[in-house]
């Protein structure tokens, strides 16, 4: 319990500074490589970023595996896991290799008329340095499983922490004398290796890890194979939910609207983690009520409890920047990004369902039941490539950001809460009504806020900064004493007597 909780803190440490470094390395890199640098980064890697979808298909059947056998106290099941996934791996690094001379020969041909030549050229070059980035952190899952399944999400979350704060540095740097998208991909990867290698050596030496092979289990193989079936159609779903938006743009645009959408898309990006920090140190947990008890009704105990605290941070941040957004973007990414604001409210308000209930993808992943959550995104991401390329060619940029939205209310709004009721056997009805109960007094202190702030838009980061303070604490206030339930309030009151103690 202590190492989940630390964990969860450092979860926490982790996802503010992520979105403090954002704040500050969104406007380095546009003010560093320019806005059509930018838009091509990020075009690039969207591209990129569909071969990933190995990587995350068996990074999860990795820790789900591996998480199953280290509570049985199975330590053959824990070797065979990663051994065989070392064996798949071999296969993924070739199909890695195939598909980015492909996707090399798609960009020069698909994009020679609204890139310029150079911009192809360099397309080329971060296709292959990103690849490089992508079977790098391919090689390290089994080093995350063994430290996931350990609880050790302290050292974790730590390497991560420093590897966020050194590649903006270093960009920086860099970018001074070679002001290019490929600068930021070189140090990158170099960030890249020196965590990765941090992880190996500490699930090597610290924790043990074994992945040697000790016979082929033919059965255990099959299991895995089909546990990732089911992930990766999830994982393309979600590549084609969040990445195509930009190709279709690029496409229709050229990447100075890329550039202007993915400003909206990085402040959701940011949001995200503030959801995952709680959910996914519980892992370990969930496989002990699942194999140990299986227990379902401590299984919708815990859904709720976790949605609920990461709900908190969520709310604070998406209401606030409905509240000071439009100030916010013209102070941090300059004049020309206006669009940028309705294109993160338009993502933000829906994506909170989603990431809010995060833990229940974790259960879904133990219970063995993830692919027909991959079926209604996929069903989703289909949906948003049709509303993106209707609604972009008469809306522009925002029109794909609601294509977005009304995508998101469809799947995770619906779909997925009832498959989770009906399926799952979790209670939906208690999760819904303990969060209306939650959120209610929260949106009412937003809609004051927006009437409060309206007079005093455009007043610098001074302004901004003093109107964060006064909702920083408004909002702290309203919460612990309207909306925290008695548990809540005693993890506060735990964490206010330590910090007093400390002092």
């Amino acid at each position: 319990m202590n190492k989940r909780r630390a964990g969860a803190m450092v979860s926490y440490a982790y996802s503010i500074v992520q979105v403090v470094v954002n704040l500050i390395y969104v406007p380095l890199l546009l003010g560093g490589i320019g806005q059509s640098e930018y838009g091509l980064y990020q075009t690039i890697g969207s591209i990129i970023s569909y071969l990933s979808i190995i990587n995350s298909t068996f990074s999860a059947g990795a820790v789900r595996f591996y998480s199953k056998y280290y509570v049985l106290g199975d330590e053959e099941g824990m070797a065979n896991t990663l051994g065989i996934l070392k064996r798949i791996y071999r296969i993924a690094y070739a199909i890695v290799f195939v598909a980015t001379l492909l996707f090399m020969g798609i960009v020069t041909v698909v994009y020679q008329q609204s890139f310029s030549p150079w911009e192809v050229q360099e397309s080329c070059l971060l296709l292959v340095v990103l690849a490089f980035n992508l079977v790098l952190t391919m090689n390290n899952t089994m080093s995350i499983a063994c430290i996931t399944a350990h609880e050790e999400f302290v050292f974790l979350k730590t390497t991560q922490l420093i590897t966020l704060v050194l590649q903006p540095i270093l960009v920086v740097l860099f970018l001074g004398s070679a002001p290019y998208a490929l600068t930021v991909s070189l140090v990158q990867l170099f960030c890249n290796f020196l965590c990765r290698m941090a992880q190996q050596v500490f699930a090597r030496k610290k924790l043990g890890m074994d992945d040697e092979l000790r016979f082929l289990d033919k059965n255990l193989e099959h299991q895995i194979i089909v546990f990732s079936g089911g992930i990766i159609l999830a994982v393309i779903a979600d590549q084609i939910f969040w990445k195509t938006d930009q190709l279709i743009l690029s496409y229709m645009y050229g990447t100075t609207a890329v550039a202007i959408y993915s400003v909206g898309s990085q402040v959701v990006n940011a949001y995200q983690p503030l959801g995952l920090a709680v959910s996914s140190v519980f892992m370990p947990r969930v496989s002990e009520l699942w194999y140990g008890r299986h227990d379902t009704k401590a299984l919708s105990e815990l859904f709720v409890k976790v949605s609920r605290v990461a709900l908190y941070p969520m709310l604070a941040v998406l209401l606030g920047f409905i509240i000071f957004g439009r100030d916010f973007i013209h102070l941090w990414a300059g004049d020309g990004y206006e669009l940028a604001y309705w294109v993160t409210v338009f993502e933000l308000v829906p994506f909170t369902i989603d990431v809010s209930q995060n833990i229940g993808l974790t259960i879904l992943q133990v219970v063995n039941k993830y692919s027909s959550r991959a079926k209604v995104y996929f069903l989703a991401a289909v949906l948003n490539i049709f509303l993106t390329v209707v609604l972009a060619q008469k809306f522009g940029i925002v029109g794909a950001a609601v294509s977005s939205g009304i995508a998101m209310i469809v799947s995770s709004g619906f779909i997925l809460n009832w498959y989770y009721q009906v399926r799952v056997q979790l209670d939906m009805i208690s999760w819904w009504k303990s969060v209306l109960r939650e959120s209610v007094p929260m949106v009412g202190l937003c809609v004051a806020g927006c009437i409060i702030w309206k007079p005093f838009e455009g007043c610098g980061w001074g302004g901004l900064i003093v109107g964060l303070a006064v909702w920083a604490i408004a909002f702290c206030f309203v919460s612990y004493f309207l909306c925290a339930n008695g548990y809540e309030k005693h993890l506060v009151n735990v964490i206010v007597r330590k910090v007093l103690r400390r002092g």
